[in-house]
């Protein structure tokens, strides 16, 4: 699939920006109004919406299903994907490069971007007693996974600063179940990390805005290699604990490994507790000074259409700086997910992350950040999302780029978004 339209916004002074997140806001409003108010299981077909293309792209979705299908069948794996592009715009107008401040996988200011073409394949153990998922990125994000990706060499670290090809070994590991207990699960191999709320999105599982936190993009790891031991307690109590390479550091750059444990809480439906660490060396040809990085999600359902999501996450890495101090990064985030019926949902995100030591932002010390971002989503059909999204930004300090050669402490960024599944 391919999107070709570009949409060039004029917005100039505050005043204006108001009236476009007010204009936004209704927008949302009318979809909501319009798509009606029947909510639908996941696996009935979508109530009629206005905007919907079931007559008509519907029957696209019904060839690719039926078609993947076949080959799954012949196959004996699962397969899935998503293709993904969408279009950034910074009221701050960056230049030279034009990346938007504080971000990494939303950065490109003013242009259409090809982000994913992702493919899953998968085997459960129940077949062979041995399961796999090996996950392939193509695409603008696979590109700047791959930049913040080691792979080993030295001068390949840090890899963030260089241009990489636009393909990616997101996961690619073994699942198997040791018969102790309740079963512990083991799975070993490259995997996304279990820090966060937010993730890389997978097929049928996307995070509720387009653009990443602050959080997500500084706070902490992207994948891990390595092997998780993962074991049910109880019923509403998991534990989980692992040795790995490091922080998206399939190589290792010190030769000592790095620890992951969590521990998971469900005592009802309406709420759930992921708290998860990895603990580490994590400096080039250093392992003695240590990493160590918490993450708090809270997960809260009082209601069918309402999800809520809170994190607190901390993180230590003793003599970072120049100066040899240690550096402390620490954030607080809440997201507020809203189906207003089975095509149309919104979303209110709001965050703030201090970098103490300027070492996560790579700015001064004393860095604070923080945002507010308003993410519409509607479901044309059930494998076609559309998503427009606006977002302010701001700092305590001149942070966020603007033009060529100035800064400033606010930025409002506006994004569009198209999401196929298959």
């Amino acid at each position: 699939m391919s999107y070709n339209c570009r949409l060039i916004f004029f917005v100039r002074g505050v005043g204006v920006m108001k009236r476009v997140f007010l204009g936004f806001a209704f927008f949302l409003a009318g979809l909501a109004v319009a798509s009606g108010s029947v909510y639908a299981q996941a696996d009935k077909p979508l109530a009629p919406g206005l905007l919907g293309l079931d007559s008509s792209v519907g029957v696209l979705d019904k060839a690719i299903g039926d078609g993947k299908s076949a080959v799954e069948k012949a196959l004996g794996i699962g397969i899935g994907g998503f293709l993904d592009t969408s279009y950034n715009w910074s009221s701050n107008h960056p230049k030279n490069p034009s990346n938007i401040s504080g971000r990494y996988f939303d950065k490109d200011h003013d242009k259409v971007s090809f982000n994913y073409f992702n493919l899953t394949l998968e085997k459960p153990e129940k077949d062979w007693g041995v399961g796999f998922k090996v996950v392939g990125d193509f695409g603008r994000s696979a590109e700047l996974l791959r930049e913040v990706t080691y792979w080993g060499g030295a001068n390949r670290y840090p890899a963030a600063l260089r241009d990489e090809s636009s393909a990616e070994l997101r996961e690619a590991f073994l699942t198997f179940t040791i018969p102790v207990g309740e079963g512990i699960q083991v799975k070993g191999g490259k995997f996304v990390t279990l820090l966060g709320t937010e993730i890389l999105p997978a097929p049928g599982a996307y995070n509720d805005n387009i653009s990443r936190s602050f959080l997500f993009n500084l706070g902490v790891p992207l994948t891990h290699t390595g092997a998780l031991l993962s074991y049910q307690v109880h019923k509403m109590v998991g534990v989980s604990a692992g040795v790995v390479t490091g922080w998206d550091d399939p190589h290792d750059n010190n030769g000592q490994p790095s620890m992951l444990a969590g521990f998971s809480f469900a005592p009802a439906d309406v709420f759930s507790l992921a708290s998860n660490l990895a603990y580490g060396p994590e400096q080039w040809h250093n392992s003695g000074n240590k990493r160590f990085t918490w993450s708090n999600v809270a997960t809260i359902k009082p209601m069918d259409p309402l999800a809520i999501y809170l994190e607190y996450t901390y993180g230590r890495e003793e003599n970072i700086t120049s100066s040899l101090r240690n550096g402390t990064w620490q954030g607080w985030g809440a997201i507020a997910s809203y189906s207003w019926t089975d095509r149309f949902n919104t979303a209110l995100r709001g965050e703030i992350f201090k970098d103490s030591d300027g070492v996560r932002t790579g700015f001064a010390r004393d860095t604070t950040l923080g945002e507010i971002t308003l993410t519409g989503a509607y479901k044309f059909t059930k494998m076609l999302i559309g998503r427009a999204e606006v977002r302010q930004d701001w700092a305590d300090q001149r942070f966020f780029a603007r033009g060529s050669s100035s800064a400033d402490k606010n930025q409002t960024t506006l994004a569009l978004q198209l999401i196929y599944t298959f």
